[in-house]
């Protein structure tokens, strides 16, 4: 006979293992030790995963865009201390280039939803709104995003990879516009918006 489920032993064991194996710490009962407080504070400090991940993309971008635009170390330097500068969910592009070359970019770092290969509703309106202000530009951005490379910036893991090309053959609106960077990829123009996946 199977054992029933039992929802606090799941939850126990799932972070027990975490802490464990992400952590490389003996084997405990880690959720035993945490009282309301403990669970409070790790929650406060995990709300900040989504913005670690999305500064990491971007940095990993910003080194990507200095090798493809062939950008001194400066230009470089520069960019990545602007990116640092940048406080998560400020106005604007996720990342603004204006010299040496105008760039704007928006960094998404959505996980397909339930393991699976596809984007949720909420999430696949959420690219489209990032693609829509690439296209149109940002009221609260000095900068006219007609004038330069578009970029959008995912996580690249193969789920990703397969629901963005989900979501792209299922676009509605700017599908012409959008190019998915390969190793055929040549020479880019500001009329394009081009999806490329990075890692760091």
């Amino acid at each position: 006979m199977s054992e029933l489920y039992n929802r606090e032993k799941h939850l126990q064991s799932r972070l027990n293992n975490f802490i464990k194996h992400g952590f490389d710490l003996p084997e405990l009962d880690y959720y035993s030790k945490l009282e309301l407080d403990g669970f409070l504070k790790l929650k406060s400090t995990l709300s900040d995963i989504n913005n670690i991940i999305t500064l990491k993309v971007s940095l990993a971008f910003s080194h990507w865009i200095s090798k493809k635009f062939e950008l001194s170390e400066k230009s470089d330097r520069e960019l990545c201390s602007q990116i640092l500068r940048t406080k998560p969910n400020a106005n604007g592009f996720d990342l603004e280039l204006i010299e040496p070359i105008k760039v704007v970019a928006e960094v998404k770092c959505n996980v397909p939803i339930n393991g699976g290969d596809v984007y949720g509703s909420a999430q696949r309106n959420g690219i489209a709104k990032d693609i829509d202000s690439l296209v149109n530009g940002k009221s609260k951005s000095p900068i006219n995003s007609k004038d330069c490379f578009k970029f959008m910036v995912f996580l690249d893991r193969p789920e990703i990879r397969k629901a963005t090309a989900h979501f792209i053959k299922n676009m509605k609106d700017h599908k012409e516009l959008i190019s998915v960077i390969d190793k055929t990829t040549g020479q880019m123009s500001t009329d394009k918006i081009y999806v490329t996946f990075v890692s760091f």
